[in-house]
């Protein structure tokens, strides 16, 4: 039997990885205004944020949709012609995303091969870091049910935590009021977010960027002490910051493997610019 992995664009596996481990990504939409356009194919992130930056005053800010029914049906009829036997669709969080009610009607139409969905229960590469798991088990010649079995496993041993830089585009969202985001803009306040369940859950607030950053590596050493773990340094649009912040989290943890990741125009559409996250999957047996 031969599983294809299929993932959401939401969880920024790298091109790299997309590549190597033959998955499959299926990509969201970005909507400016009544203007539509899908992630990566008719809109690439650096268009993404030189649009988002040059907005008019007053215009109303970018939202998103997940990925069709239909895309996720045409993802997976892609892998059957590619010779795939069964396919596993994983997907960011339920909880904060329609994207896994979408492969799910996808898995109940006809697409002529076995389908199961997993729901990562995460975001960006807290979810993406599975599907790599996944995709590496395939090609080692696990069976569908021994990567179904693999990735309870590893989601369980998640952490994803992140400060974001300004509070405007969550008070935009309705995750925040606008007296909130002002308030601490004035006070240059950083609030810490994990993902916990599947949900977003404030774990406390800095003062000043450094002190946040310097917070993202407690949060995760509560979670992972000196376990071995695999690390994404994810950033919206801070590339040169997010590769200084290497160096203090490899340092901090037991790193066997990082890598630097751009969260792109999905995520940076809810937070903003200037998000710095640790994506985090400890390397078990």
């Amino acid at each position: 039997m031969t599983v294809r992995v299929i993932c959401d664009s939401s969880q920024n596996v790298p091109e790299a990885y997309l590549a190597r481990l033959d998955i499959v990504e299926v990509q969201a939409s970005l909507i400016f205004g009544d203007e539509v356009y899908l992630n990566k194919v008719d809109m690439s992130e650096a268009e993404f944020y030189q649009r988002l930056l040059n907005l008019p005053k007053g215009a109303p800010l970018p939202t998103t949709a997940q990925p069709s029914p239909g895309q996720f049906l045409q993802a997976v009829r892609q892998a059957k012609a590619a010779g795939a036997t069964s396919a596993i669709i994983t997907t960011v969080t339920a909880k904060l995303s329609g994207t896994y009610n979408s492969a799910i009607q996808a898995a109940q139409m006809e697409t002529e091969i076995p389908v199961t969905v997993w729901d990562t229960t995460g975001i960006s590469l807290g979810a993406g870091w599975q599907t790599i798991r996944a995709a590496e088990l395939v090609q080692a010649g696990a069976s569908h049910d021994e990567i179904m079995a693999a990735l309870a496993h590893s989601r369980d041993h998640i952490t994803t935590v992140f400060t974001v830089d300004t509070l405007k585009y969550l008070a935009a969202s309705g995750r925040l009021s606008s007296a909130q985001a002002m308030m601490g803009a004035l006070l240059n306040i950083k609030p810490m977010l994990m993902v916990d369940d599947g949900i977003l859950k404030p774990v406390g607030r800095e003062r000043g960027r450094r002190s946040a950053k310097a917070a993202l590596i407690d949060l995760a050493l509560a979670r992972v002490g000196d376990q071995p773990v695999r690390v994404a340094v994810a950033h919206t649009n801070v590339l040169e910051e997010a590769h200084a912040f290497e160096p203090q989290v490899r340092a901090a943890l037991n790193v066997q493997e990082l890598l630097i990741v751009e969260l792109g125009p999905v995520l940076a559409a809810l937070a903003g610019p200037g998000v710095m996250a640790l994506g985090i999957m400890q390397v078990t047996p």
